[in-house]
């Protein structure tokens, strides 16, 4: 028994919270996020527990500044269903919209890592683009001097110009 019937949500409950998903999906590519927001409380009161519906409502609280408990609504929404890739890639853009790019990386990886022919955390991965090897590779990169390092690295290529190998 899922968590949606345990809950007593019948099919024709998650078709209807699903319909309404997808029109508060295309209020958030117009950047209006409390309309969406509204929608998708609309959604959540029909599929309390439809793992999609939640894992948009977090990635929604968090746009509009809410970054803990849109986390938290998309962790909630990643136990209920770890094996949907779009629900792991909203909560790793919710992971960077907080600033925290390395559990976003990872987050992304592991959405990869479950369907590795989906383009959506493939793309996400792109986005973020490949960080370089630490300039002390023997300290881990949060330490002050890689830090440092990578800082006058990146600032004397941007002065030198690229690297052009022959």
């Amino acid at each position: 028994m899922t968590l949606l019937e345990a809950s007593g949500v019948t099919e024709s409950d998650l078709r209807e919270s699903r319909a309404i998903v997808h029109v508060a999906l295309e209020k958030m590519k117009q950047n209006q996020f409390a309309q969406a927001r509204a929608d998708l409380e609309n959604a959540l009161r029909v599929a309390p527990e439809e793992p999609l519906a939640l894992s948009y409502y977090g990635l929604c609280l968090a746009q509009i500044g809410e970054l803990g408990r849109g986390l938290g609504v998309c962790e909630r929404a990643v136990r209920n269903q770890p094996s949907d890739v779009m629900i792991r890639v909203n909560m790793g853009k919710v992971f960077r919209l907080a600033g925290d790019n390395h559990a976003a990386h990872r987050t992304f990886l592991r959405a990869w890592q479950v369907n590795r022919r989906h383009p959506a955390p493939a793309a996400e991965l792109a986005r973020m683009g490949i960080r370089r090897a630490p300039v002390l590779r023997f300290l881990p990169r949060s330490h002050w001097c890689n830090r440092q390092l990578g800082r006058l690295r990146y600032h004397l290529e941007r002065a030198v110009g690229p690297r052009v190998a022959y």
